[in-house]
């Protein structure tokens, strides 16, 4: 299984040769989505004998290998396997044998037939809107958006009525930036299903890289009112009220997302930000620390709140976090001298106010060691008034 990212990389160069199709990050350009929906297996169609396991029909062995791949164990990638060479047997064309025929492939990380298995993938001609959505899915998350958008419209000219089509249109042209597609996409979707919450939060999303906030707004409102409980619309709101300095509002939104998903880390980060905003350091020193209780490892979260203490004069506070951020294994060299240079300036300001008590002197001492240690290109004056600091104390 650890050969699975690899492989997807040989077969996005290789399948398509000669495309100038750029791979896009999804996460950098579309709100997070719930992955696209499939049926779940039912108890009654999968049957196990201790390591034994058999599908009674393709669509099961489909569903259960196309969900968490890594995670399954051998056999019944295996079974899958069996079932779809079966089913091409009588159909060589066949959309969801061939799909489980990709993934078992990619699962034994078997690099020639996987992507050979890919190239039969492009060749295949879908017959109803479901398959062309299962086969444009693939390309999809093989970054290959442009053949995605391909399938993706073929579904809706096979119906076009077809609602999940229009919001996988909605999804790939965003992917692409082709705001104009998205919207028209969208709003085929939101006339067909007018309470379709993720694609009115889509929606909105693209106005507000528009910057039509009041766009953006009335769609994310109308996501909210589709369904009360979903997080991301809360989370956008909050992003466009705290970019129109609407703290109060901003803190109300992120609130609501805390609420709905209080494990998730993000919610806090936002939330830390509109109190810095609001110049309420406290309320963001709880916020960042509420989201190190969730991600204990997040190294911007870690600087920001030492940032955070250090402008509250918390300096032993600051210390100890920036020295973890910075022996952290990291390779961003520009934020690691940013960590540097707040380290050496709350060593200072340590140092300093130990100096002030007699009982800690020897601490103060560390402290301006430490405050030269990590300071760069310090004016040798400096560097001596400090060093007659030490000698001062000891």
């Amino acid at each position: 299984m650890k050969k699975i990212v690899s492989i997807l990389i040989i077969v996005f160069v290789l399948s398509c040769a000669g495309q100038n199709t750029k791979t896009i990050n999804k996460a950098n350009h579309s709100p997070k989505q719930t992955q696209y929906n499939s049926t779940p297996i039912q108890k009654d169609t999968l049957e196990s004998n201790q390591d034994k396991v058999t599908f009674s029909n393709i669509d099961d062995a489909y569903t259960a290998i196309t969900q968490k791949l890594d995670q399954l164990p051998e056999h019944v990638v295996r079974s899958a396997f069996e079932t779809a060479l079966n089913v091409l047997k009588k159909d060589p064309d066949h959309i969801r044998a061939n799909l489980v025929l990709f993934h078992a492939h990619l699962y034994k990380a078997n690099e020639d037939q996987t992507i050979k298995q890919f190239k039969k993938l492009i060749t295949l001609n879908p017959k109803t809107p479901e398959s062309c959505i299962e086969l444009g899915t693939v390309f999809a998350r093989l970054g290959k958006i442009s053949e995605a958008i391909v399938f993706f419209q073929k579904s809706v000219e096979l119906d076009n009525n077809y609602v999940e089509g229009y919001y996988n249109l909605g999804r790939a042209f965003s992917i692409k930036r082709q705001f104009d597609q998205a919207i028209n996409a969208y709003k085929k979707n939101i006339e067909l299903a007018p309470d379709h919450y993720r694609a009115l939060n889509n929606l909105g999303w693209i106005y507000m890289n528009k910057n039509d906030f009041q766009k953006a707004i009335g769609y994310f409102n109308r996501s909210i009112e589709s369904k009360p409980d979903y997080s991301i619309a809360y989370s956008n709101l909050g992003r466009i009220c705290l970019l129109q300095k609407d703290f109060d509002t901003a803190e109300k939104n992120f609130q609501q997302y805390i609420k709905i998903k209080p494990e998730d880390p993000e919610g806090y980060r936002n939330l830390a930000s509109v109190y810095q905003k609001k110049q309420d350091f406290d309320a963001a020193i709880t916020s960042l620390r509420k989201l190190l209780e969730h991600k204990s490892d997040d190294l911007i979260a870690m600087n920001n709140l030492a940032v955070l203490l250090l402008s509250q004069a918390r300096y032993g506070e600051s210390v100890k976090l920036l020295q973890q951020v910075y022996q952290a294994d990291f390779k961003d060299n520009k934020f690691r001298t940013e960590v540097k240079k707040a380290l050496a300036q709350a060593y200072f300001h340590l140092a300093e106010t130990l100096a002030k008590n007699a009982d800690k002197k020897q601490q103060a001492v560390k402290a301006y060691r430490n405050y030269l240690k990590y300071s760069d290109n310090l004016p040798q004056e400096v560097i001596q008034q400090t060093n007659d600091k030490i000698a001062a104390l000891q």
